[in-house]
């Protein structure tokens, strides 16, 4: 199977209108997402999808996938997408092995996963070594509202939708305590903090973080770098992981005790291929891995498949979206308990061509 070409699609979708009682969060944006159609010679289509949260990121992976990844791939066999990506990540790497090419990588890897598994009527849990699961428990992942009342009343609004386990984006450890108290103690929860805060920050405070019995702790603070000399903290599960861009990365920081939880992100990574190899190092390793899923397009069917074959059960974290900016109508952008892991070949699922129409902000 010959890949014949490789077009981006930059969609913008308005953000949700929020009904009476929903309390907005701190900014409320469109949703910008960027995927990428790979058509091989003998027509067979797969579809893939890169990070863009924001105009100007996404117009720079179109850009990369087009003029950059573009050329690397068309001509070649689809049957050599691991050894592509790889070549990929020695040609581009004086751009950096994290970040933006990696990214726009990804989109293109997905998408050939994706034709592979047609290809073969495999799905890509298959093809990835097999599912260990038919569904994924949903964790609602809450926008930032920085207001201990307005995010306490969401995550209750989360709860009540029947969701398995709660993750906010928070840096005010006022906020995180008070949304604690709605939470049930037998309820998964997961605060990240963006990298706001020290080390300092959170020694200082360890016995109030420790008190929240989070499932982990992501991203608390900056540098990251502060971890690998970190013993383990009492009582406090760090997770990262999210940004890193290969299974290198990973494995670095898979050597320190005050990490318990890995993050690999599908687009982050480059794609399928590398997150197969850092899914593989991080259960050698003996941490958890916890799949980044801020998606709703390819790149959240490629995490549900991951999801299905990690060692421990994780959680799909579905952010706050409705019914209306779901490419598949299946419930990606839903709270709910569970999502069952595709099985049909490939990633399972391609976007509504109405959708895609309806949405359309530039095509390569």
């Amino acid at each position: 199977m010959i890949i014949d070409r490789i077009e981006p699609i930059a969609l913008r979708i308005p953000a949700p209108k929020r009904t009476v009682g929903v309390p907005q969060p701190l900014v409320s944006a469109d949703m910008c997402l960027t995927l990428c159609r790979v058509t091989t010679r003998d027509g067979l289509v797969g579809y893939g999808e890169c990070l863009s949260l924001r105009p100007p990121m996404q117009n720079a992976l179109f850009a990369t996938i087009r003029d950059a990844i573009a050329p690397h791939y068309l001509g070649k066999p689809v049957e050599e997408k691991e050894a592509l990506n790889l070549a990929a990540r020695k040609r581009f790497a004086s751009f950096g092995r994290a970040g933006t090419v990696m990214n726009a990588l990804a989109a293109v890897d997905i998408a050939l996963w994706d034709i592979a598994g047609k290809a073969s009527g495999k799905s890509v849990s298959a093809m990835l070594g097999g599912a260990r699961r038919k569904q994924v428990p949903v964790m609602a992942s809450l926008d930032k509202y920085d207001h201990p009342a307005r995010a306490r009343q969401r995550v209750e609004q989360a709860l009540a939708s029947g969701v398995a386990s709660v993750k906010v984006h928070e840096a005010s450890l006022d906020v995180i305590e008070e949304v604690r108290r709605a939470i049930p103690p037998a309820t998964p929860y997961v605060a990240d903090s963006n990298n706001a805060h020290t080390l300092a920050d959170i020694r200082r405070d360890a016995e109030r973080w420790a008190a929240l019995g989070l499932l982990f702790f992501e991203d608390p603070f900056w540098p990251p770098e502060d971890l690998l000399d970190c013993p383990a903290l009492p009582g406090i599960v760090i997770g990262m992981g999210a940004d890193f861009g290969s299974a290198e990365q990973m494995a670095v920081y898979s050597k320190t005790p005050a990490i318990g939880v890995l993050q690999p992100d599908v687009c982050m990574l480059g794609g399928l291929s590398e997150a197969k190899r850092a899914l593989a190092m991080i259960e050698a390793a003996k941490k958890t891995a916890a799949p980044h899923t801020p998606f709703v397009g390819p790149a959240a069917l490629a995490s549900l498949h991951m999801l299905a074959v990690t060692a421990e059960e994780g959680y799909f974290a579905t952010v706050e979206a409705d019914d209306s900016m779901d490419p598949y109508g299946i419930g990606l952008t839903r709270w709910r308990k569970a999502l069952d892991v595709p099985t049909g070949p490939g990633l399972g699922f391609d976007p509504d061509p109405a959708f895609l129409r309806r949405h359309l902000y530039a095509a390569g």
